[in-house]
Protein backbone atom coordinates (compact mmCIF):
# COMPACT_ATOMS: atom_id res chain seq x y z
CA UNK A 1 0.00 0.00 0.00
CA UNK A 2 2.96 2.31 0.68
CA UNK A 3 4.08 2.09 -2.96
CA UNK A 4 0.61 3.11 -4.12
CA UNK A 5 0.64 6.17 -1.86
CA UNK A 6 4.14 7.09 -3.03
CA UNK A 7 3.19 6.78 -6.72
CA UNK A 8 0.12 8.97 -6.23
CA UNK A 9 2.07 11.53 -4.20
CA UNK A 10 4.80 11.66 -6.88
CA UNK A 11 2.17 12.28 -9.57
CA UNK A 12 0.69 15.12 -7.58
CA UNK A 13 4.10 16.55 -6.79
CA UNK A 14 5.05 16.60 -10.49
CA UNK A 15 2.00 18.76 -11.26
CA UNK A 16 2.32 20.92 -8.15
CA UNK A 17 6.04 21.52 -8.71
CA UNK A 18 5.27 22.77 -12.22
CA UNK A 19 2.62 25.14 -10.87
CA UNK A 20 4.95 26.38 -8.12
CA UNK A 21 7.68 27.15 -10.64
CA UNK A 22 5.19 29.06 -12.79
CA UNK A 23 3.99 31.00 -9.72
CA UNK A 24 7.59 31.91 -8.86
CA UNK A 25 8.11 33.32 -12.36
CA UNK A 26 4.91 35.35 -12.08
CA UNK A 27 5.92 36.64 -8.63
CA UNK A 28 9.18 38.00 -10.07
CA UNK A 29 7.33 40.30 -12.48
CA UNK A 30 7.44 43.91 -11.24
CA UNK A 31 3.74 44.43 -11.94
CA UNK A 32 2.73 41.40 -9.81
CA UNK A 33 4.09 41.64 -6.26
CA UNK A 34 1.39 39.24 -5.01
CA UNK A 35 3.64 36.56 -3.57
CA UNK A 36 1.59 33.64 -4.92
CA UNK A 37 4.48 31.22 -4.47
CA UNK A 38 5.06 32.07 -0.80
CA UNK A 39 3.25 29.50 1.32
CA UNK A 40 3.04 29.19 5.09
CA UNK A 41 2.87 25.81 6.83
CA UNK A 42 -0.95 25.79 7.06
CA UNK A 43 -1.21 26.78 3.39
CA UNK A 44 1.16 23.97 2.42
CA UNK A 45 -1.09 21.47 4.20
CA UNK A 46 -4.19 22.91 2.52
CA UNK A 47 -2.51 22.76 -0.88
CA UNK A 48 -1.47 19.13 -0.38
CA UNK A 49 -5.01 18.18 0.68
CA UNK A 50 -6.61 20.06 -2.22
CA UNK A 51 -4.38 18.36 -4.78
CA UNK A 52 -4.87 14.89 -3.24
CA UNK A 53 -8.64 15.29 -3.17
CA UNK A 54 -8.61 16.60 -6.74
CA UNK A 55 -6.73 13.53 -7.94
CA UNK A 56 -9.32 11.25 -6.31
CA UNK A 57 -12.24 13.38 -7.54
CA UNK A 58 -10.99 13.24 -11.13
CA UNK A 59 -9.75 9.66 -11.00
CA UNK A 60 -12.78 8.09 -9.38
CA UNK A 61 -15.43 9.66 -11.59
CA UNK A 62 -17.00 6.52 -13.11
CA UNK A 63 -16.24 7.43 -16.74
CA UNK A 64 -12.75 8.72 -15.94
CA UNK A 65 -12.00 5.59 -13.91
CA UNK A 66 -13.14 3.41 -16.82
CA UNK A 67 -10.73 5.32 -19.07
CA UNK A 68 -7.77 4.96 -16.69
CA UNK A 69 -8.55 1.30 -16.04
CA UNK A 70 -8.57 0.57 -19.76
CA UNK A 71 -5.30 2.44 -20.22
CA UNK A 72 -3.70 0.43 -17.42
CA UNK A 73 -4.77 -2.85 -18.98
CA UNK A 74 -3.99 -1.92 -22.63
CA UNK A 75 -0.94 0.38 -22.24
CA UNK A 76 -1.71 2.80 -25.12
CA UNK A 77 -5.06 3.51 -26.73
CA UNK A 78 -6.05 5.97 -29.48
CA UNK A 79 -8.42 8.68 -28.28
CA UNK A 80 -11.10 7.67 -30.81
CA UNK A 81 -11.05 4.11 -29.49
CA UNK A 82 -11.40 5.38 -25.91
CA UNK A 83 -14.40 7.45 -26.97
CA UNK A 84 -16.08 4.44 -28.56
CA UNK A 85 -15.39 2.41 -25.42
CA UNK A 86 -17.23 4.80 -23.10
CA UNK A 87 -19.89 5.89 -25.59
CA UNK A 88 -19.04 9.59 -25.55
CA UNK A 89 -18.07 11.93 -28.40
CA UNK A 90 -14.31 12.20 -28.94
CA UNK A 91 -14.27 15.86 -27.88
CA UNK A 92 -15.88 14.98 -24.53
CA UNK A 93 -13.35 12.21 -24.01
CA UNK A 94 -10.52 14.57 -24.98
CA UNK A 95 -11.63 16.90 -22.16
CA UNK A 96 -11.77 14.02 -19.70
CA UNK A 97 -8.31 12.90 -20.79
CA UNK A 98 -7.07 16.50 -20.29
CA UNK A 99 -8.37 16.34 -16.71
CA UNK A 100 -6.58 13.01 -16.17
CA UNK A 101 -3.38 14.46 -17.63
CA UNK A 102 -3.60 17.47 -15.29
CA UNK A 103 -3.56 15.24 -12.22
CA UNK A 104 -0.95 12.98 -13.87
CA UNK A 105 -3.10 9.84 -14.08
CA UNK A 106 -2.66 9.70 -17.86
CA UNK A 107 -0.33 10.98 -20.55
CA UNK A 108 -1.32 11.94 -24.07
CA UNK A 109 0.82 11.78 -27.16
CA UNK A 110 -0.36 13.86 -30.08
CA UNK A 111 1.45 11.52 -32.46
CA UNK A 112 -1.25 9.02 -33.32
CA UNK A 113 -3.41 10.70 -30.65
CA UNK A 114 -2.50 7.95 -28.18
CA UNK A 115 -3.27 8.00 -24.45
CA UNK A 116 -1.30 6.04 -21.86
CA UNK A 117 -1.66 5.41 -18.14
CA UNK A 118 1.03 6.84 -15.88
CA UNK A 119 2.51 5.19 -12.77
CA UNK A 120 -0.09 7.12 -10.76
CA UNK A 121 -2.88 5.78 -12.98
CA UNK A 122 -1.61 2.25 -12.38
CA UNK A 123 -1.43 2.93 -8.62
CA UNK A 124 -4.98 4.31 -8.52
CA UNK A 125 -6.37 1.29 -10.36
CA UNK A 126 -4.42 -1.08 -8.07
CA UNK A 127 -5.83 0.70 -5.02
CA UNK A 128 -9.43 0.60 -6.24
CA UNK A 129 -9.18 -3.00 -7.43
CA UNK A 130 -7.67 -4.18 -4.15
CA UNK A 131 -10.41 -2.45 -2.14
CA UNK A 132 -13.07 -3.97 -4.44
CA UNK A 133 -11.58 -7.47 -4.07
CA UNK A 134 -11.49 -7.18 -0.29
CA UNK A 135 -15.05 -5.89 -0.18
CA UNK A 136 -16.24 -8.71 -2.47
CA UNK A 137 -14.47 -11.24 -0.23
CA UNK A 138 -16.29 -9.85 2.82
CA UNK A 139 -19.66 -9.90 1.06
CA UNK A 140 -19.07 -13.50 -0.05
CA UNK A 141 -18.14 -14.50 3.49
CA UNK A 142 -21.24 -12.80 4.90
CA UNK A 143 -23.54 -14.49 2.36
CA UNK A 144 -21.92 -17.89 3.01
CA UNK A 145 -22.41 -17.44 6.76
CA UNK A 146 -26.11 -16.55 6.27
CA UNK A 147 -26.62 -19.60 4.04
CA UNK A 148 -24.85 -21.83 6.59
CA UNK A 149 -27.19 -20.59 9.33
CA UNK A 150 -30.24 -20.94 7.10
CA UNK A 151 -31.07 -17.21 7.33
CA UNK A 152 -33.58 -15.89 4.78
Amino acid sequence: MREVAEALAEALWARLRMLCLAAERIDRLPENPGGVSELGSAEQDQLAEEFALRLFRVGTDPVNYALVRRLVHESSVPLLELARGVGLPPLAVAERVADLVQVNLAARSLVGDQVQATAAGVALVELVESVCKELARRVESWVAERVRRGAP
